[in-house]
């Protein structure tokens, strides 16, 4: 195995100025264990007292940023997962918001009652839902993430559902056969 040859400051210097070599350096650290420790329990302490001095709105916005990043993780992923469906999710929008869901429905003008059927798998959301979602979020969850969600488990259901499959079929007149090729 080659080690490959760090260049020198002459390699360096026939490629870049001298601000560009000094501003591309990097340091290695030669803080001890404990002063590195020390370190990280200073950083800690200043990034509690950041979150501290947030305001309900900064929070409520770093929220919705982290819920739309990991929607977009889970976009990532083949298989389906029960908490990210689209009414668990919704449910996890309204938390964030601390809100009552008769509130939230009259906030998107729905009915509570079809909020409500919504959000226990009783009733599937609609394109306009989604639209007011996407705009009630201050655009942080694009109506395209909505529909993803409600997509997958739509997707899920179609997959296991056998007994209405099988059901559907029986319904079929003319159904098209081919012959088995080698």
């Amino acid at each position: 195995m080659s080690k490959t040859k760090e260049p020198t400051y002459e390699d360096l210097r026939k490629k870049l100025s001298d601000e560009e070599i000094v501003e591309s350096f990097v340091f290695r650290s030669s803080m001890t264990d404990e002063e590195r420790e020390q370190a990280n329990d200073e950083f800690r302490k200043l990034r509690f007292e950041s979150l501290k001095n947030m305001s309900d709105e900064q929070i409520l916005q770093s929220e919705l940023m982290r819920m739309r990043l990991l929607m977009k993780d889970y976009f990532k992923q083949s298989e389906f997962i029960e908490s990210y469906s689209f009414s668990s999710q919704l449910k996890k929008y309204i938390d964030l918001l601390k809100k009552t869901r008769t509130d939230f429905a009259a906030d998107l003008d729905i009915h509570k009652t079809k909020l409500s059927r919504i959000l226990n798998d009783k009733e599937n959301p609609n394109i306009e839902l989604m639209y007011r979602l996407e705009h009630h979020s201050g655009n942080m969850i694009p109506a395209t993430y909505w529909h993803r969600l409600y997509s997958r488990k739509l997707e899920e259901d179609i997959k296991m559902d056998t007994i209405k499959r099988l059901e559907e079929y029986k319904r079929v007149k003319n159904r098209l056969k081919f012959k088995k090729s080698a």
